[in-house]
């Protein structure tokens, strides 16, 4: 898709509400593509109306006779929780994979790290293995494709009622904007995530390209943000 406009359309589509959308959107940089467009539907409009912009909606779709240059499907019901290990979005093992073979993909991850870093840094993940689980240092939700209403509401769903220690481990939530910081503070959202001894930050997407909670020298840090390539966090190679 380098270079093409991608479009978003079927009936899976409709499964999905506007903030995940979003979150897939902002992610299809990674694909080199030159830009995206999507369906709408009734819960595009709802969104508009929500956001006070009803006036603004426009309703999108393919036309009668379309003609693409190639097609890519996706079967959304298919699709498991996954995690994207350095360096680079595409190098994905489901969550599953990485309970069942940790040892073995931190190893192929750390093979890989060597190419990508042209030898120049002693790059160590399986020293994170501790009783067969991995230890992870730094947490971050935040940006564009973390930072939405909904996956910051959801995290605190999961949160609640734990707490994650004042110890070696830190977890920071960006919200994407400043109006989703707002409702969260009004719906009580933030002062959950702040009970659990989550860190609730500014609407910043720093994280993203280095200029927040950059984690320390030897530090793993595990996120739901975009873009994971060599020298995001941290002193340049």
């Amino acid at each position: 898709v380098k270079n093409k406009v991608m479009e978003f359309v079927g009936p899976g589509v409709s499964s999905l509400s506007a903030d995940y959308r979003i979150g897939v959107d902002v992610m299809t940089t990674e694909t080199t593509c030159l830009s995206s467009i999507w369906r709408t539907d009734s819960i595009i409009r709802d969104y508009y109306e929500e956001h006070g912009r009803p006036e603004e909606y426009r309703e999108l779709n393919p036309g009668e006779i379309a003609y693409y240059d190639g097609m890519i499907t996706v079967e959304l019901d298919k699709i498991r929780p996954m995690i994207a290990m350095p360096f680079h979005p595409s190098n994905v093992y489901t969550i599953e994979e990485c309970n069942a073979n940790l040892e073995d993909i931190l190893d192929d991850v750390e093979k890989r790290a060597q190419v990508s870093l042209d030898g120049k840094v002693d790059f160590h993940l399986k020293n994170k293995i501790h009783n067969g689980k991995l230890l992870v240092d730094q947490g971050i939700i935040a940006g564009c494709a973390g930072g939405g209403f909904e996956n910051i509401c959801d995290a605190a769903d999961i949160l609640r009622g734990q707490y994650i220690g004042c110890d070696d481990f830190t977890l920071s939530i960006y919200p994407a904007s400043a109006p989703i910081y707002t409702e969260l503070a009004r719906n009580g959202v933030l002062a959950d995530l702040m009970e659990t001894g989550a860190v609730v930050k500014t609407a910043f997407c720093g994280p993203c390209f280095g200029a927040g909670d950059t984690p320390a020298n030897g530090d793993l840090s595990i996120r739901h943000s975009t873009r994971n390539f060599p020298n995001r966090e941290g002193s340049k190679v």
